[in-house]
């Protein structure tokens, strides 16, 4: 694939990046809220991280969209890619490192939604199972 190609979902990603930056953030605000037991903005703010969420979804699958077109060896290398793997060529190393960021980016998000929904929902928590 092109440099172009690799350019294009690491815009993808970047996308992704910029979702989780603002769900972070307001995943942080959740958290706060329910350490001082403010009922309103809890509510409110599990509201508010509805739309980063659904945003997250709509550029995930217009990342596999895109992916769908390509060769499946391409295919697998974005993948592979994806899960970590040395990239080899400028593009391939651009879209690496952003999905790196993403990626941890994502695992600290997760991280601190189980804290959260543990304390409020404990063993009906989504993480519980």
């Amino acid at each position: 694939m092109t440099k172009d190609d690799w350019l294009e979902l690491t815009v993808l990603e970047r996308k992704k990046y910029n979702y989780l930056v603002e769900l972070q953030d307001l995943t942080g605000q959740l958290a706060e809220s329910l350490d001082r037991s403010d009922q309103v903005s809890v509510r409110m703010l599990v509201a508010m991280r509805q739309d980063p969420i659904r945003l997250l979804a709509e550029v995930d699958n217009s990342e596999q969209l895109r992916l769908a077109v390509w060769p499946e060896v391409e295919r697998q290398r974005a993948r592979e890619l994806l899960k970590g793997a040395e990239p080899s060529g400028d593009g391939e190393r651009i879209f690496s490192e952003q999905s790196r960021k993403t990626r941890r980016l994502l695992e600290q998000v997760v991280a601190l939604d189980r804290r959260i929904s543990m304390k409020m929902a404990g063993e009906n928590s989504f993480y519980h199972k």
